[in-house]
């Protein structure tokens, strides 16, 4: 039996999602079993991230799916996208989301920049190894160990200020994203400062290389604020775009664009 599922197809800066607003779907489903076939991109509608929201009193609760069918906790190119959507459909300029109890506010300041304050960076949670145990990963990747810094923004990541080719980068992130230290896995920003601009590239676990990862750049921005090679403004730059960064106290905020690809229907089977 085929269902369907009415779905809005969007980027931020390359970062695709699947969106669908979570009163569309059948009532019995799997959603990670969903979220791993609307994400391929041979066999379903192809993005990174699956994302399913629902309209509460006054907030969205927001879901987040990866590729391999794993929840994330935090994406800023996602918030920016669904912010942009309901601005779109109910002319709704400011919304707060609600990700895994994280709460975001994100606000439409013309119809294709959306600026979303993060929240704040933490330096400091339990998932982080020691920095002994860092300044040994360092050593073995022949990295400087004062530019690797551990980060968390609702997700683990893991910056590392160097300038790597691409393929050294995919064997790097990968390689640290299993490793040992990281047993929930962790994102792996590669960050080039220049000019003023944060030049990102961004191994996100349960999806690998991004065009752009909006939680990386936040970390990124504050890491790099942290340890004293920027100040209280930057912009992140990826391939498709830049994101504009600044601080508020000890929020991150984060403004740049987001895409409307397509509305259509998926046709999602199901047994009988």
């Amino acid at each position: 039996m085929l269902q369907e599922i009415v779905f809005a197809k969007m980027h931020g800066l390359g970062n695709d999602f699947v969106i669908i607003d979570a009163k569309l779907l059948p009532e019995q489903y799997d959603l990670k079993l969903l979220a791993l076939t609307v994400a391929d991109r041979h066999l379903g509608l192809g993005c990174d991230q699956f994302i399913i929201y629902n309209s509460c009193q006054d907030y969205y609760e927001m879901q987040i799916y990866n590729q391999d069918g794993s929840q994330a906790l935090a994406c800023g190119n996602a918030v920016r996208c669904l912010a942009k959507l309901l601005y779109i459909n109910s002319n709704k300029k400011k919304i707060d989301i609600r990700i895994a109890g994280r709460k975001i506010t994100a606000q439409a300041l013309a119809f294709d920049q959306i600026m979303v304050n993060m929240g704040a960076v933490s330096f400091n949670e339990q998932w982080m190894p020691t920095r002994e145990e860092i300044w040994r990963v360092a050593e073995r990747y022949m990295f400087d160990p004062k530019e690797m810094i551990c980060a968390d923004i609702g997700n683990p990541h893991l910056v590392i200020f160097s300038h790597l080719n691409s393929q050294d980068q995919e064997v790097v992130g990968k390689m640290l994203q299993e490793h040992e230290l990281f047993p929930d896995g962790v994102n792996v920003d590669f960050a080039y400062i220049n000019d003023n601009k944060i030049y990102l590239s961004v191994w996100e676990r349960g999806a690998g290389f991004t065009l752009a990862c909006g939680s990386g750049a936040c970390v990124s921005f504050a890491a790099s604020v942290k340890l004293g090679f920027m100040d209280n403004a930057a912009e992140v730059v990826f391939k498709h775009g830049s994101l504009s960064m600044s601080r508020e106290e000890t929020n991150i905020i984060m403004t740049g664009s987001a895409t409307l690809v397509a509305i259509g229907k998926y046709y999602h089977e199901v047994s009988n």
